[in-house]
């Protein structure tokens, strides 16, 4: 895992007990991380598929199923297209999550 996101998963895990991963593609670094510190971790992706034993749900964030977010405190993602990003506040805002955006350093969103 990058230096970087070492502080991601320590604020996170020392806030929050339910997490979403929006996105999580091939990197589930910070998600799996999460887990060795006892955090619930929901991964999504609009392909499922499992990797180094974190299940990744299909969801589409400008579509979300909502119930899959219930337990959730807090939703973050990691260098997403930063046209999605006002999907995860809507999903953030109609679940009452917090949410957690670690863009690109080039993208403004």
């Amino acid at each position: 895992m990058r230096p970087s996101c070492q502080g991601v998963v320590s604020y996170i895990a020392s806030r929050y007990a339910c997490c979403a991963e929006i996105g999580v593609g091939a990197f589930p670094d910070v998600a799996l991380a999460l887990v060795r510190r006892g955090v619930a971790v929901l991964a999504t992706d609009v392909k499922p598929f499992e990797h180094n034993g974190v299940e990744v749900v299909c969801d589409d964030i400008m579509a979300p199923d909502l119930s899959l977010y219930a337990e959730v405190d807090c939703i973050y993602s990691l260098r997403p297209p930063p046209e999605l990003i006002p999907y995860m506040a809507q999903l953030a805002s109609k679940v009452i999550s917090d949410l957690i955006v670690i863009p690109l350093a080039s993208d403004y969103p």
